[in-house]
Order: C-alpha cells, then sequence, then structure tokens
C-alpha cells in the first residue's frame, strides 16, 4: 500500500534561534538538542511528519545564525 500525504510543517527558527542564544548553545550538538525538545512539542500531526532532514536543515539555518552573530 502507498499513502501519500502533503502538508506543511512549521518550525520556528527564530524561537530556536533565541532558546540557543539563552542557553549559549552555539554547537550542532548542542542546537541539535534543542531542535528535538522544540520537536518533541509539535502537535501529532505534525510530530510525525518530521524527517530527519528537515532537522538538519533547521540546525544549519540556526547554526549559521549564531556564527553570524558571533562573527564568525
Amino acid at each position: 500500500m502507498e499513502f501519500e500525504y502533503s502538508g506543511t510543517v512549521y518550525f520556528d527558527v527564530d524561537f530556536i534561534f533565541d532558546k540557543c542564544c539563552e542557553l549559549n548553545y552555539i554547537y550542532p550538538e548542542d542546537i541539535y538538542t534543542v531542535v528535538q525538545n522544540y520537536v518533541a512539542e509539535l502537535e501529532d500531526t505534525s510530530y510525525f511528519c518530521v524527517e530527519g532532514w528537515m532537522i538538519d536543515e533547521v540546525v544549519t539555518e540556526v547554526k549559521k545564525r549564531i556564527d553570524k552573530c558571533l562573527g564568525l
């Protein structure tokens, strides 16, 4: 059987970035933890649609923002 799902999963990157700044998290492993916690709090309809590549994209974006703020 094949099922197709079309939907949108929204990540609040600004919230995740602010949380990382608040916790002084600048390393990808720490950012990943914040993103995982964010995903765990999503509604079931979004939670079960999150894939690993989405998390990787969010971690990369937040890391870029942190590096920019630090002047790296």
